[in-house]
């Protein structure tokens, strides 16, 4: 019964020329009925067949989380796909970053070194874990966006999913929210103080503008393999654990204590400010260096 309620059903949303020609079909074969059959059938099924067209790559939560919230009441919310890559590449070993070992490796470093409980660093291994085999397995037909912006982080990230990449023909584009910050506003101001320094710092309506009006090309062809290369450079790196975006380049370094200077500077300058030099609360210190650290750092490494 539940067969005959599908093939009712089919049939009702066929055109008069479909049905005449399935009827014909049946008049002139009498082998075709059964394929006939078969074809209704299918017609009633749900389609299997994804919807998503563009897979967006998102290097923190801050910024996924903005992006998805830009998506939600819009159709991208049904064609777009949001993969959030937890983290921050500009401190930890990434060698091997695209496998379970080296990931391991990683996070065995920052377990050494952060304040983070092992529960919180167990989910984030495991998220950069599912965000990695799902990019590596990206439908070729899928577009491709990786977000960034001008920080050793994010260009970082550009550079390691190209790598991962390498081997697929999906049409990649890079959006870099410093750059359409700059473009589609005029604030001189923000520029010389380096805002946005994260694409974290910029609001979710801005990121949707962003999407919506740049006039977006696919990687030439050059410039993704010299990027990949540099991406794929990293991957082998198993001495410099610190990195700092400069001059529009990026430095690598062995120096785990690079940031101590300006941490103690901070420091000095909040006991000179309340005049005495008793104990301080460490978030207010944390906060300071931040406020005037010009690399993108989390406020676990600074703690």
């Amino acid at each position: 019964m539940t067969e005959i309620k599908q093939l009712k059903k089919a049939i009702k949303q066929l055109s008069e020329d479909e049905a005449k020609s399935m009827l014909l079909l049946a008049l002139l074969n009498e082998h075709s009925r059964d394929n006939i059959q078969q074809f209704l059938l299918q017609q009633t099924e749900e389609p299997s067949v994804s919807t998503k067209q563009t897979v967006h790559i998102v290097f923190g939560d801050s910024p996924g989380g903005s992006l998805k919230a830009a998506f939600r009441n819009t159709s991208y919310n049904k064609t777009d796909e949001v993969i959030v890559i937890p983290g921050n590449f500009s401190i930890g070993p990434l060698k091997d970053i695209h496998t379970a070992a080296g990931i391991e490796a990683r996070f065995q470093w920052l377990r050494e070194r952060s304040i983070m409980n092992n529960d919180d660093l167990e989910l984030l291994q495991r998220q950069t874990m599912e965000a990695i085999e799902h990019i590596k397995n990206s439908p070729p037909h899928l577009d491709i966006i990786i977000w960034t912006c001008q920080n050793a982080h994010e260009q970082i990230g550009l550079r390691l999913i190209l790598a991962i990449l390498e081997d697929n023909i999906n049409d990649i584009y890079v959006l870099d929210t410093f750059q359409l910050f700059h473009e589609m506003y005029t604030y001189p101001q923000l520029a010389e103080e380096h805002y946005p320094r994260s694409s974290g710092e910029v609001r979710a309506e801005d990121l949707l503008y962003f999407y919506e009006h740049s006039q977006g090309r696919p990687l030439k062809t050059t410039l993704r393999q010299t990027l990949c290369q540099g991406g794929l450079n990293m991957l082998v790196d198993d001495f410099h654990s610190i990195r700092t975006w400069e001059f529009h380049e990026l430095w690598h370094s062995s120096d785990e204590t690079k940031d101590d200077d300006l941490i103690i500077a901070c420091a000095k300058r909040l006991h000179h400010e309340q005049g005495k030099h008793d104990y301080q609360n460490t978030a207010r210190i944390v906060g300071e260096v931040l406020g005037h650290m010009e690399q993108y750092r989390e406020a676990e490494w600074i703690e």
